[in-house]
């Protein structure tokens, strides 16, 4: 694998890891993906430290073991084209992911994409393709987290839902649907529900919403009734937030991609505390190439995906395709 390296991209790539810098909180470092792996979204990790990461551009899912290369896991197919979320299902070795084409313009010619979106699971020691499950009519599957016992939640970017899928289920059904997480404006400003977090108490979800900006909990209701949904009250409006996941002390991840100010962020907020008012947001991580997925081992390493997507969206499928694409390691300071 490591003969498909762009020499140009890889000597660039390998002086940023060579040079770790502290931003905010975090000590950033940088590790570099081979030719092939263009625009990574999807991440997740292994309990050893293995890391899967998807490409949205192609569908591609690398694999990399500590201290090794990379070596592809799936190289993408006509059904399994994007990855926008990777989530390890560990009990049953299957690497859940979702495959919208709302990045459709990411392709060389430059058009849409019309193929319907959906979410799959591949076997994360193989690579061979295990579930393909329609996402329903008029949604887009985004990102997903898994419970313990191997449920699913899926964010429906355009049907302000979330989805769920039974374990061992053959359809995804709304789980809850909720006017705020909608949004009437255009473009970017009108994707709802972006990223999804599971809390340590294997009930309560985070979302947010990758527009408007909004950050909500969802608890499951009592005896079968509708999930409640409360909004987090913030002291500013999120910029573009996406992937999310709970760090091991409980508070939540939140990855500011930023598409218009271009200063892409890891963000903490301890949305499960008792205090009222405003949560704080502490930023952990700034100047950021559009981060939109990210992992969290169980010793609080962050490992975030940086898309490198913001002059594509600005611009088009005329704008440049980068030189270089990479993912960050974050190390939390005390």
């Amino acid at each position: 694998m490591s003969g498909l390296h762009i020499l140009g991209a890889l000597t660039t790539a390998l002086l940023m890891a060579t040079s770790p810098v502290t931003v905010g909180a975090a000590l950033r470092e940088r590790l570099p993906l081979p030719e092939g792996l263009t625009y990574p979204n999807g991440i997740t990790h292994a309990e050893d430290g293995t890391l899967f990461v998807g490409s949205v551009s192609n569908g591609r899912i690398l694999r990399r073991a500590p201290g090794g290369e990379w070596t592809v896991l799936f190289p993408g197919s006509e059904e399994i084209f994007a990855v926008t979320s990777l989530r390890l299902d560990a009990p049953r070795g299957l690497l859940w992911g979702t495959s919208p084409d709302a990045m459709g313009l990411l392709r060389p010619d430059g058009t849409l994409g019309k193929r319907a979106p959906r979410l799959f699971a591949v076997d994360a020691r193989t690579g061979e393709v295990r579930r393909i499950l329609p996402v329903p009519e008029g949604g887009l599957g985004n990102d997903i987290t898994v419970t313990p016992d191997g449920g699913l939640y899926v964010t429906d970017s355009t049907r302000a839902s979330v989805l769920y899928l039974r374990p061992g289920g053959e359809r995804l059904e709304t789980y809850v649907s909720d006017t705020r997480f909608a949004s009437k404006a255009a473009g970017l400003s009108g994707i709802g529900p972006a990223g999804i977090a599971l809390a340590p108490d294997g009930r309560t979800l985070a979302v947010n919403t990758f527009g408007p900006g909004r950050l909500f909990l969802v608890r499951p209701g009592t005896a079968g009734a509708t999930p409640t949904v409360s909004e987090v009250e913030l002291p500013r409006r999120l910029e573009n937030p996406d992937g999310m996941r709970f760090a091991p002390d409980g508070r939540l991840l939140v990855l500011e991609g930023a598409a218009n100010s271009g200063d892409g962020r890891v963000v903490r907020i301890d949305v499960l505390g008792r205090a009222s008012g405003p949560r704080p947001i502490e930023v952990l991580a700034s100047s950021m190439e559009s981060p939109v997925n990210l992992t969290v081992e169980s010793n609080g390493r962050i490992w975030v995906t940086e898309a490198r997507l913001r002059d594509r969206l600005l611009k088009g499928a005329a704008a440049k395709v980068p030189d270089a694409f990479w993912v960050t390691k974050l190390v939390l300071g005390d």
